[in-house]
């Protein structure tokens, strides 16, 4: 089928439609060029993230290096653009070969914390964390210059909420989700301290959430075409960083609900099932919903809440808290961080924050000493780590 009919054949207007809608395998289709380069790049990245791991577990710095894998896979997952990916590609391959890398704290001539980076949004995401948890960057972050301006910052984001995949050979869902959770906090926050942020960007980014939400499910999403993706992890950025102000509570916890079994980010599984990184999210939302929804939802977030915990403590950790499980691609400071969140946020630790149970869970002792030891062999300014103590820390 040529690649026109094939797009207008896959994209269908229905809500089955959406929900089993993969951009990937479209644009593994139309451009055959960049799939077999991915199947050839895998085992090198494989190889690579074996090492990081190694690295990151022994509490070395590897951000700079996990921020360009990072990239490289982005690209090779939801871009067509093959040239460029070769050259992330080299770009990995030197910074693994290299005797020294960069450290998180290291600035690049634009003042964003990713030097190891080419793409934009990046380089946000890169510096985001350090920007909210941080006093004044050592140098102005002029990178931020291309957003901070209402016309601009609207037109960025609005955007990015559409992906035209033939036509572009671009998934623009990535960087639709970690922009946007990183502006609106940067934005709304004014972080980081000492930028020039202009008059009229808060009014942009709240239209944005309100607007991107979608009335009938509650969720944030790409669109391709006539089709609304309901987005797990976008949604969960957009309740969380406005602290549950947004709409369609009760909507979104039933299409919650109703998608655990379906693949991530239109679902609450990866490929190899569940994450500790979507329970957290799964998590928030429930807290976030709680005070927001029907008494029969609660009934059903309080049993979802139950198996989640019981997965965590059966599955993903060790009696002593050693990890067992965590997603594909993740580092080890970001995989300590959400599974330390996900416990937080169910009331493991702290029985005060059990909203959705009067009853005991198993004593957290263990686990959280285990975790704790864990945490505290990371670099000590990592951003991840540092989220992870104060997850782990009870009054």
């Amino acid at each position: 089928m040529p690649p026109a009919l094939l797009v207008a054949a896959l994209l269908v207007s229905s809500p089955a439609a959406a929900q089993d809608f993969d951009p990937g395998a479209i644009l593994a289709k139309i451009f055959p060029a960049m799939r077999d380069f991915r199947r050839a790049t895998k085992p090198e990245i494989t190889a690579i993230e074996a090492r990081l791991d190694a690295d990151e577990q022994a509490g070395a710095d590897r951000s700079c290096l996990r921020q360009a894998v990072t990239e490289l896979r982005w690209h090779l997952n939801s871009t067509a653009d093959v040239p460029a990916a070769e050259r992330v590609r080299d770009r990995v391959r030197a910074l693994a070969a290299a005797p020294t890398v960069p450290a998180g704290t290291v600035l690049d001539a634009a003042g964003s914390y990713g030097p190891c980076v080419e793409a934009w949004f990046w380089k946000l995401g890169a510096s985001t964390d350090r920007f909210l948890t941080e006093g004044a960057p050592p140098a102005t972050p002029r990178f931020l210059d291309r957003i901070n301006d209402p016309a601009r910052l609207d037109a960025y984001l609005r955007g990015l909420l559409n992906s035209d995949l033939e036509q572009d050979g671009i998934d623009h869902r990535k960087e639709l989700n970690i922009a946007s959770a990183d502006l609106v906090r940067l934005v709304l926050r004014r972080r980081p301290l000492g930028y020039p942020w202009r008059p009229g960007l808060d009014a942009v980014v709240l239209r944005f959430i309100a607007d991107a939400q979608s009335p009938t499910t509650g969720f944030f999403g790409e669109r391709y075409g006539t089709i609304e993706t309901a987005d797990l992890s976008m949604t969960f950025h957009m309740a969380r960083y406005r602290d549950g102000a947004i709409g369609h509570w009760p909507q979104l916890i039933d299409h919650l609900i109703a998608i655990k079994s379906k693949q991530y980010p239109r679902g609450w599984l990866d490929a190899d099932g569940m994450t500790s990184h979507n329970n957290y999210d799964v998590a928030t939302l429930f807290r976030l919903g709680w005070s927001r929804i029907r008494p029969d939802q609660r009934a059903a977030v309080a049993t979802e809440i139950a198996g989640l915990v019981d997965w965590t403590l059966g599955t993903a950790l060790t009696s002593d808290g050693g990890l067992r499980t965590r997603a594909d691609g993740e580092s080890w400071p970001d995989a300590l961080y959400f599974i330390a969140a996900f416990l937080d946020e169910v009331g493991f630790f702290d029985p005060a924050k059990r909203y959705w149970t009067d009853q005991p869970l198993p004593d957290a002792t263990r686990v959280r000493a285990g975790l704790l030891e864990q945490v505290k062999k990371l670099p000590a300014d990592d951003p991840m780590g540092k989220a992870a103590l104060e997850r782990l820390t009870v009054p």
